[in-house]
């Protein structure tokens, strides 16, 4: 369910029926709801995370009216959720009215989690040609595309809305989360600007625009928009977590772990904050509270979360830096098993490096650049990872290896230049420093951002820091070690 649909459980009219289904339950006594008011309640209880009392509600509803759709809709749609497409459709061949649009956008749905996305866009273009209304039809078929990844097809049918309806305030802020989706958010938040102004009370409005600042990277203004959001509700989801985020991107990071205590108490089901807010409390080197809340985030996502791989990495992470390598290893299998793609010898290097078994951890850095294609590439992140691990000299051999090779001046290795000054000023060789940092201010720039960039100041552009370093070279020939901040993470 949408955050849009999340606002639906703070009306008064579902509370009332959630207190009358909750009283029923108490007391033993039935009480009669419609179908769609029990669909409403079992969502609610899905999106506490409570599957046990969502399907009890929904059976309930089912008892007293058999048949009906919402609640059918709702069972199918558990089962394509959890992977069961033929048992999804089972239970859709219950369904007596194949013309419901909720059976329809059933359907469409189960051809898209098939792969199915031409017979799926003509199966809606014919159902589209009898549709009463016509512009809400095409809208929420842009929105299921959407939902999908499929961008042009969400662009074609919300751009059919809009020609239908141009003044449309709900089509206008579709168009805009296409475009922040596309990467376009300038053009997003110059829409969402402009519907703002007409109502400044529209907070799904305002939390796409603190999403299209979040792309940005302007999180200043993604933490402004969440305040106008949090100003109309204080309780309101979105604009807590995007204000979180902007905290943790910012490493303001006792800050955004408070908001994000702040969304469990409103919303504790949800399982991408768990994620963030144990990336948070591990980059406080609060390991034990990182791993719960990383163990949450697990249990949450039931294996289905499109940050599956995220929160396996971050699970190995936080076991390797309590000592725990079997269990580290253990979810660096579980990414292998969903991304067969993924580098799991580097990944295990590092961690057996973090725990100092340093012969191991060598012979899996061996093994993973001999079986990579790009040999500059598999040095380069050997490099990285070796940095983190602050051996700066082993770092500095993969370093030097691209710059040796025959691609030398390739613009992809002279990134190697802002590694190798990170490196000599680290190990206190000031005069190799402000050699590779001249080269790297002159060819690598943007690398320079992930290595020096903390002590760049704000009004000097990165190609200018080493003429910076010249005119304040004492700071930097009695450089400690200690209080530099580590390259961007792996």
């Amino acid at each position: 369910m949408s955050t849009e649909d999340l606002s639906y459980f703070q009306e008064e009219e579902f509370k009332k029926n959630l207190a009358l289904y909750e009283q029923m339950l108490q007391g033993g006594q039935s009480v009669y709801l419609e179908a769609d008011e029990l669909t409403d309640i079992a969502e609610y209880y899905l999106v506490q995370n409570d599957t046990d009392k969502a399907m009890a509600c929904i059976q309930y509803a089912l008892n007293i009216h058999p048949g009906s759709i919402d609640p059918l809709i709702f069972l199918a749609r558990q089962k394509m959720f959890n992977g069961d497409i033929e048992g999804a459709k089972t239970i859709r061949d219950c369904i007596t009215d194949p013309n419901d649009r909720e059976v329809i956008f059933l359907n469409a749905e189960l051809l898209l989690r098939e792969g199915k996305e031409q017979e799926a866009t003509t199966y809606l273009s014919e159902k589209a040609e009898t549709e009463e209304d016509a512009a809400l039809f095409a809208y929420d078929t842009a929105t299921l595309f959407l939902d999908y990844g499929y961008l042009e097809q969400a662009a074609q049918w919300g751009q059919r809305a809009l020609d239908m309806e141009p003044d449309n305030e709900k089509f206008l802020k579709f168009k805009a989360d296409h475009l922040i989706s596309s990467n376009r958010p300038k053009e997003a938040i110059e829409i969402l600007n402009s519907l703002l102004d007409i109502n400044p009370y529209n907070l799904n409005a305002w939390h796409s625009l603190g999403e299209a600042y979040f792309v940005c990277e302007d999180f200043s203004k993604t933490m402004e928009t969440a305040d106008f959001a949090l100003a109309i509700d204080e309780h309101d989801a979105q604009a807590l977590l995007l204000k979180a985020n902007s905290l943790l991107q910012q490493q303001n990071l006792d800050e955004a772990h408070q908001l994000y205590l702040r969304y469990f108490k409103e919303h504790p089901s949800n399982e991408i904050p768990y994620l963030f807010d144990g990336v948070c409390l591990s980059a406080l080197e609060r390991y034990d509270e990182a791993l719960s809340q990383l163990l949450k985030a697990e249990e949450l996502s039931q294996g289905y979360s499109p940050e599956q791989q995220h929160i396996y990495a971050n699970l190995s992470d936080v076991y390797s830096k309590l000592y725990d390598t079997d269990k580290a290893f253990e979810y660096i299998d579980k990414i292998k098993e969903i991304n067969p793609d993924y580098d799991t010898d580097l990944y295990k290097g590092h961690i057996l490096m973090q725990n100092a078994r340093e012969n191991e951890a060598l012979e899996c850095y061996n093994t993973f650049i001999q079986s990579h294609e790009d040999p500059s590439e598999a040095h380069f992140l050997v490099g990285l990872s070796l940095v983190e691990n602050k051996l700066y000299e082993k770092a500095r051999e993969h370093f030097l290896y691209m710059l040796n090779r025959d691609a030398s001046q390739d613009e992809e290795n002279q990134k190697a230049y802002a590694y190798l000054a990170y490196c000599a000023l680290m190990q206190n060789r000031y005069q190799e420093f402000i050699a590779f940092l001249k080269i790297a201010c002159e060819k690598a720039p943007e690398a320079l951002e992930y290595t020096v960039g903390r002590f760049i100041p704000e009004e000097v552009e990165a190609k200018d820091f080493y003429q910076y370093v010249l005119t304040h070279s004492d700071v930097f020939t009695h450089f400690n070690p200690d209080s530099s901040a580590p390259v961007k993470p792996m």
